[in-house]
């Protein structure tokens, strides 16, 4: 390996990488040799690297994020929807991948790059992200200037998602998937602004986690749930906006 300012490592499979200013390098015989992949990655000031199954990502200065499927063989640019091109730190969430960057952004895909959206409830935007880490149930995000900063995955994975038109009433849809293992997705609409909760029960009725609390904008949206630590069974949602209240249950299945 000619590169010796290595920024990043990962595992994937029986092979493990490490990113560099000169790009990615990988070794199936733990480090005892190493070989250049770099199929595709036109910038190779590599400063992250992530990895979930056989799903390889790598953040560059002023490039954005590239996926590798194949061991680095190849490699395509993941950019949609991800405002900043410089990217300093990933994190991995079971099949959630959270981005971040300069000032104070983090961004979140859970389609493996395809589409990004930026995270509700960012950090001051003085602050550059250099380092992100999930621990259990929660999110950290070493800044540049700003010390360490930390929030619950609940809250940080909502997303606006901007409708054709204004709905016309107020919906909760029946999370997607369910069951699930450990993330699903909860899709609401609200014909007008006003303050807004989505809270978790268990089965009888203790409060599990708070997903959104907060004044929206009317519009649709998607927030997701994540059961990570949580044992299997039915568990309830319930939206409260207004006057308006509805219960689901979504099944958790490990």
């Amino acid at each position: 390996m000619s590169a010796t300012d290595i920024t990043s490592f990962t595992q994937s499979q029986n092979n493990i990488f490490v990113g560099s200013y000169s790009g990615v390098f990988t070794s199936t015989n733990n480090g005892s040799n190493w070989s250049a992949v770099n199929s595709g990655l036109f910038n190779r000031s590599v400063t992250c690297l992530a990895s979930f199954g056989n799903n390889i990502f790598a953040g560059t200065a002023e490039s954005g994020v590239f996926l590798s499927t194949n061991n680095g063989a190849d490699w395509s640019l993941r950019n949609d929807g991800l405002m900043d091109s410089s990217n300093y730190a990933l994190a991995v969430c079971d099949t959630i991948l959270f981005a971040g960057g300069r000032s104070g952004k983090i961004f979140v895909t859970t389609d493996k790059g395809t589409n990004w959206s930026l995270v509700v409830g960012g950090l001051p935007a003085v602050y550059n992200v250099n380092f992100l880490a999930v621990n259990g149930s929660s999110i950290y995000a070493g800044t540049v200037g700003g010390g360490l900063w930390m929030r619950s995955l609940s809250q940080l994975v909502e997303v606006s998602r901007e409708p054709a038109e204004l709905p016309r009433q107020f919906t909760l849809s029946q999370n997607y998937p369910n069951p699930f293992n450990p993330s699903t997705a909860i899709n609401y609409s609200l014909p007008k602004a006003g303050y807004v909760t989505i809270t978790v029960y268990d089965a009888i009725g203790s409060k599990i986690a708070t997903l959104v609390n907060d004044y929206k904008p009317a519009g649709s949206y998607s927030v997701s749930f994540i059961g990570k630590n949580l044992a299997s069974g039915i568990y309830l949602y319930r939206l409260e906006a207004g006057n308006y209240s509805i219960v689901k249950k979504l099944l958790l299945v490990k």
